[in-house]
């Protein structure tokens, strides 16, 4: 695995462009700012071109390799490729992460974590389970529990391989692995009995809750020496730059009222947003919660999973209303060809469109790049 790491890293050393990754970072800070933009910042995931030098390998592999770990990471990681920064024009930050999946402050609480084939890591539930009782009475989880070692283990071997490339040092953002949020966290380790318990156990779960929170914010500062990331006040998940230092998933939320996310849930997110700052990720249908998410005091963005599915506009006036980003905006081919996502959205966003291929990819995001640029102030 060595010489193709090493081929791998060869490439990418001739390949990256220091000064157009400069403005892409630029482009995306003035943009989640709510600054004039030459162009709305825009990453294209695809597929991997047929004739694609490197590709990546089984994540069964990578799961217990920190080497094929970051290989993988640089060569596919949320449908993008550092790889091929070179054949395609587009926005993409420069970003690895120690790619535990979703199951990381979950695993340190005792839950019973599973990967199969070359899925990701998943909780297995036994029918007696772990009760928010016994995740509020169990105390802080020591930093030698669950996955939290092999996930330090793998980003300190991203920084010494990348330290040997000072070129490539200098422009790959070593970012923090997914922490999700305290709903989603206890909701992997207690299962979907957590939704009956938020009724009928109403202070397990706010203990249970607190608990969470405490354990992200300590597990992320834990993680600081070892995240390489910025500029200072933004930094990067699901392969775009964000407003703050940590996104909560909050993707749960979706399956309760705003009552009971307001009232029960929003006071430990918004712990975890005021201590460290960062912005609110939700996939689904979130239009009935989205105004709680946006009055949370300490948010910075919306990550938004899946933008097609909700009424984008509303939530883009409220949240510019806020001085709130809104990250991950999928737009039209139509719209982008025309340049009437730049109407819809001035500025206060980055974009993600999913290309079926990599010849759309590469089509559209060079018309994208080549428009007349914005009109914009020093």
């Amino acid at each position: 695995m060595l010489d193709a790491l090493e081929r791998l890293l060869d490439h990418l050393s001739s390949a990256i462009d220091a000064r157009r990754q400069a403005d892409v970072e630029r482009r995306h800070r003035r943009a989640l700012a709510g600054e004039p933009v030459d162009r709305l910042p825009l990453v294209v995931a695809c597929p991997l071109p047929p004739d694609a030098r490197f590709k990546p390998l089984p994540y069964r592999e990578a799961f217990t390799d920190p080497e094929k770990m970051l290989y993988n990471e640089l060569v596919h990681a949320f449908d993008t490729s550092i790889a091929l920064r070179d054949r395609l024009s587009d926005d993409l930050p420069l970003t690895v992460r120690a790619n535990f999946g979703t199951v990381l402050i979950a695993s340190m609480f005792g839950a019973k974590v599973e990967q199969h084939a070359d899925n990701p890591p998943w909780v297995r539930h036994t029918e007696t389970g772990i009760r928010p009782a016994a995740v509020a009475n169990g105390g802080p989880p020591e930093f030698s529990c669950g996955l939290l070692p092999r996930v330090v283990e793998t980003m300190e071997f991203y920084h010494a391989t990348l330290r040997r490339r000072p070129e490539l040092d200098e422009q790959v953002h070593v970012v923090l692995p997914d922490l999700q949020g305290p709903l989603d966290n206890l909701g992997l380790i207690c299962g979907s009995g957590l939704l009956l318990d938020l009724a009928a156990a109403p202070r397990e779960v706010e203990t249970a809750l607190a608990a969470m929170a405490e354990a992200q914010i300590a597990v992320a500062r834990r993680l600081a020496p070892l995240v390489r990331d910025g500029p200072p006040g933004y930094s990067h998940q699901h392969g775009v730059m964000i407003r703050g230092n940590v996104l909560l998933r909050v993707d749960s939320a979706v399956m309760i009222s705003p009552q009971m996310y307001r009232e029960q849930v929003a006071p430990h997110d918004e712990r975890v947003l005021s201590e460290l700052g960062g912005g609110v990720h939700c996939c689904g249908r979130l239009a009935h919660i989205a105004d709680e998410l946006l009055r949370l005091p300490s948010i910075a963005c919306l990550d938004l999973g899946q933008s097609e599915l909700n009424d984008v506009d509303a939530i883009y006036a409220a949240a510019r209303a806020r001085n709130i980003a809104v990250t991950r905006i999928v737009p039209t081919e139509e719209e982008l060809a025309t340049g009437r996502i730049h109407e819809r959205f001035p500025t206060g966003v980055n974009l993600v469109y999913r290309a079926g291929s990599f010849a759309e990819a590469t089509r559209l995001a060079a018309r994208h790049a080549a428009k007349p640029p914005l009109p914009v102030a020093p």
